[in-house]
């Protein structure tokens, strides 16, 4: 019975060269080519809007807390006078929780809504493009600086579009490359000129149809 296991320590544990590993797993190479998912259907599948949400909403939120404890370091330089260390550590603890989680939940709140304003905009016309942030933003700002009258909203209005735009354009370059913002832009002009083109035709024949009609 010894004999048996006597070559066991001669075994190579070592995994079979890369050429080779397809014997050992019983695929052909042929049959991996391209991008690979588990299911069929799968590279069709998008995050749902509430976990699109979710994560726009956190980690703005999470910046904002930086961004305003910053602010309130920054702050607590300029005012406090004193020398005592407790009251200069309480001063400090006040100025950044303050001015964090006022910025946090400010930008947290603008992002919520630039996200379901976004999502509404491309459920109402069916599509996913640009114009969907860029509405979406512009939507954000008017709503932002509603109370402070017509003019102010529409002055943030038009800030808001641009800023739906640069991370529209942002987002995608990070995830589709450089030439996303190019193409996109490209694609959504000839979108306007196409649309525009096809108003003009239906209002040539609406105008030849009421000449028939006399």
């Amino acid at each position: 019975m010894g004999d048996d296991y006597d070559n066991l320590g001669k075994i190579s544990l070592k995994p079979p060269p890369q050429y080779y590993q397809h014997l050992a797993l019983n695929v052909q190479p042929d049959q991996l080519e391209g991008s690979q998912f588990v299911f069929a259907g799968d590279e069709k599948k998008k995050r749902t809007l509430s976990e699109i949400m979710f994560f726009k909403i956190g980690s703005t939120y999470c910046t904002g807390l930086a961004m305003g404890g910053i602010w309130g370091v920054l702050e607590h330089r300029r005012t406090f006078d004193g020398t005592s260390k407790l009251l200069k550590r309480n001063h400090l603890l006040n100025c950044v929780t303050k001015r964090g989680t006022f910025v946090g939940n400010s930008l947290a709140v603008l992002v919520l809504i630039y996200s379901a304003s976004s999502a509404l905009v491309g459920m109402g016309r069916e599509k996913e493009d640009l114009w969907n942030d860029v509405l979406g933003g512009g939507i954000t700002g008017g709503f932002y600086k509603s109370t402070r009258g017509i003019k102010t909203a529409a002055t943030f209005t038009g800030i808001g579009m641009i800023t739906g735009l640069a991370v529209n354009l942002v987002n995608g370059t990070l995830d589709h490359g450089k030439y996303y913002a190019s193409d996109t832009l490209t694609d959504a002009v000839k979108d306007l000129w196409y649309q525009r083109r096809v108003r003009e035709r239906d209002s040539e024949s609406e105008r030849e149809r009421e000449r028939e009609r006399e």
